[in-house]
């Protein structure tokens, strides 16, 4: 694609995330500040999702691939952060979270990678963007609510914020999807505008 078609994606990209956050503070923001997090809204998760589904070319046909797997990393989040809450009174924290993590990401690449290999939850890159997002989401939630988790034994963990974090890295998966289906507006060799499907250029 030439510069002008770049160009005009870049406009396309700029202008669906500016709808995309607008509607996002308005809705799943606005119930997070008032509801979950008082004070507080997480749609920067939705800047985690996207870039790890766009940098592998956000096909149509991956989507639901990406949408899985990330629930799948907010449920293997939840999973770390047990089992290195049950363990902080036994060892040291660098201990804990060396066993803990290196050996739960040991069995997820390697049951990932080969016997659920071809399941629609095993896009491990949108794992670990998860993963990543569950661990500062829980942070975050002990941090506004100052209490932990009810089923946080030492207080390593909460909760309470993880079903509207799931929610918004789906919606980063969306859009980026929609980011990508700007390519069907834009001629490839003009870089001109175009309804989709037509060979004439809109203007």
């Amino acid at each position: 694609m030439n510069t002008k078609g770049l160009v005009n994606w870049a406009i396309w990209i700029g202008a669906v995330s500016g709808v995309y956050c607008a509607l996002y503070i308005t809705t799943i923001g606005a119930f997070t500040i008032n509801n979950v997090l008082p004070g507080w809204h997480i749609m920067y998760a939705t800047f985690t999702a996207l870039p790890i589904y766009f940098t592998a070319g956000a096909k149509r046909e991956d989507y639901l691939k990406y949408v899985l797997s990330n629930l799948a990393g907010v449920a293997y989040g939840m999973l770390y952060l047990v089992v290195i809450d049950r363990l902080l009174p036994v060892m040291p924290i660098w201990l804990n979270l060396f066993l803990s993590i290196g050996i739960i990401c040991i069995v997820e690449c390697a049951i990932h990678f080969t016997v659920l290999g071809k399941l629609p939850i095993s896009v491990v890159p949108a794992h670990f963007g998860a993963i990543s997002n569950t661990f500062w989401c829980s942070n975050l939630t002990m941090a506004v609510l100052g209490t932990a988790g009810k089923t946080a034994v030492n207080g390593g963990y909460n909760f309470t914020a993880l079903g509207v974090l799931a929610i918004t890295l789906v919606c980063g998966v969306t859009l980026g999807l929609v980011c990508n289906e700007g390519l069907n507006f834009i001629d490839a060799e003009t870089g001109s505008w175009k309804l989709p499907g037509s060979k004439k250029q809109a203007n």
